[in-house]
């Protein structure tokens, strides 16, 4: 099987979207597929550290002209690899080009969504012309997939037939969260982790441990963004710089030991359409502490191996962490439900499905004989 993977996104930038990518691009190289991933250039770029092929297009200038400007591209790499299948990690305007280069070449094409490219609200919804796009693409695409029943719903409501949508979730590498050193902080601590932008929610979350009396723990979170100033002088003005304390960007062995020693983990988003940072907690043995939104309601089972609370609702999260830190049986009721849940994430089941997903869109397309 031949797949490209045609991205918006792809390393030396580094998040959710990416992480992703590069893990399902390996599972399917182990699995014998050869893989081409397509992804825009970048100055930084090291293509040789990969096991499976990069490519790079210039990426178009506007989200209205000039789209298909990367086409041509696609052609050649098409003449060069043969693929069975492409699959675009984005909506638009990935999956917008795919579907002419599908028509051309008779080439299936599935779409998997980041979320924030199809949410009511977010910056492409809101212009008509690119919203109609979206619609007429996911319509005519081959199949799309949604990390989870909160974008199957969302890609529903564009008039999108339930047939062609599969929920396929993340996955996470429980080898990779299975061990770590123990990460040097004096007291124990509950971790946050993501970028610090409002959308995460991370202003609500130092609001509410601030309202948490105990000396018992305190409350690290991990990552850069632009509201970091602002959350600093938040801390100093509750009075919590010796409570909270901001750690700065963490990667590799330095995040998992990060999560390996934590207690429990804290996602306060205000939107969140499916948490990696959810899914690595819970493969270091994380309880979660989170706000009812978007996928973490599926991510997080109440009382189970975890607790929910509304988005905005300081004085809910703070009780819910109260309740981890000044209730140790409760703590340690979660940590032994959390093995047996996060399982069915494993990376290599994950792209077992995938690759299924792909065999079947491959198999309905008739033969270029016909």
């Amino acid at each position: 099987m031949k797949v490209c993977l045609l991205t918006d996104t792809f390393f030396p930038n580094v998040g959710g979207a990416e992480m992703v990518l590069d893990h399902l691009a390996r599972e399917l190289v182990e699995r014998g597929a050869d893989v081409v991933v397509l992804a825009p250039k970048s100055r930084n770029a090291h293509e040789d550290q990969y096991p499976y092929q990069v490519e790079r297009y210039r990426k178009p200038f506007s989200k209205h002209w000039g789209l298909r400007l990367f086409l041509p591209k696609l052609m050649l790499l098409h003449r060069r690899y043969q693929f069975d299948v492409i699959h675009c990690h984005a909506a638009y305007p990935q999956a917008y080009v795919a579907r002419t280069f599908s028509q051309i070449t008779g080439v299936p094409v599935v779409v998997r969504p980041h979320g924030s490219d199809i949410l009511p609200g977010e910056r492409m919804r809101k212009h008509p012309r690119i919203e109609e796009r979206i619609r007429r693409t996911l319509q005519s695409v081959d199949a799309i997939i949604a990390q989870g029943d909160f974008l199957r719903d969302e890609i529903a409501a564009l008039d999108v037939p339930l047939e062609k949508i599969h929920v396929i979730h993340n996955g996470v590498s429980l080898q990779t969260f299975a061990t770590g050193e123990p990460y040097i902080h004096p007291r124990p601590y509950c971790l946050s982790l993501g970028n610090l932008s409002h959308r995460k929610g991370f202003d609500v979350l130092i609001r509410a441990f601030a309202k948490v009396d105990s000396t018992k723990i305190d409350l690290l979170i991990g990552g850069t963004g632009p509201e970091e100033e602002d959350l600093k002088l938040l801390i100093t003005e509750l009075g919590q710089q010796d409570r909270i304390h901001l750690v700065g960007h963490v990667s590799g062995q330095e995040k998992v030991n990060l999560y390996r020693s934590a207690e429990f983990f804290v996602c306060p988003s205000r939107r969140e359409p499916f948490a990696n940072v959810i899914l690595e907690a819970l493969a270091s043995g994380l309880p979660i502490v989170a706000t009812a939104v978007g996928g973490n309601s599926q991510l997080v089972r109440q009382d189970e191996h975890g607790l929910l609370s509304s988005s905005e609702d300081v004085d809910a999260l703070a009780e819910n962490l109260r309740r981890c830190i000044e209730e140790p049986d409760r703590l340690a009721r979660y940590r032994a439900a959390v093995s047996d849940f996060v399982s069915q994430f494993d990376w290599p089941l994950v792209a077992g499905r995938y690759r299924a997903l792909y065999e079947q869109v491959i198999s309905a397309r008739p033969s270029p004989s016909h």
